[in-house]
């Protein structure tokens, strides 16, 4: 015969005391119910991967709405600014050929006061250091936008 504790026991009070210590039929229904609640948990992962699966598709749908939005609104801006760069090299290119041509005439007078001529000279001058400077300047840009250029992988 088993004992415990140094006490004789039978089999009907060794399964009493599971009984007793598992709350009767806990584990019969534990493992009754394993499978269900297997399953709940399955569904309950499935739907919430499928929840998370659909919130990124909608997320990723609205980044690309809103990608598109904001390289329209570049390009917008890129025509508006690139319309304004024109008309104002249009206007300063006017403006170059009002001055010169008021140096020219200057140049002309029948009877010039004293050191306008000095002073057309110097104008002249400064005009073609600051044309030379607008080249070496072009130049500097164009390079910079040729080394900027990088190949797109």
């Amino acid at each position: 015969m088993p004992t415990l504790f140094g006490l004789p026991v039978g089999w009907a009070a060794i399964f009493g005391l599971f009984q007793i210590v598992l709350g009767g039929g806990v584990l019969a229904s534990w493992i009754k119910n394993r499978p269900k609640m297997r399953e709940i948990e399955r569904n309950a992962e499935t739907k919430l991967r499928d929840d998370l699966i659909a919130r990124v598709e909608r997320l990723e749908t609205r980044v690309e709405e809103t990608r598109s939005f904001y390289e329209r609104k570049i390009e917008r801006l890129q025509a508006d600014y690139e319309a304004a760069q024109r008309i104002a090299r249009h206007e300063l290119a006017n403006a170059k050929m009002r001055f010169r041509a008021l140096i020219m005439l200057l140049k002309r007078l029948p009877d010039p006061p004293d050191g306008l001529a000095m002073i057309l000279i110097d104008i002249e001058n400064m005009e073609l250091e600051q044309a030379k400077n607008e080249a070496l300047e072009k130049g500097v840009v164009s390079a910079a936008k040729i080394t900027s250029v990088a190949p797109v992988t």
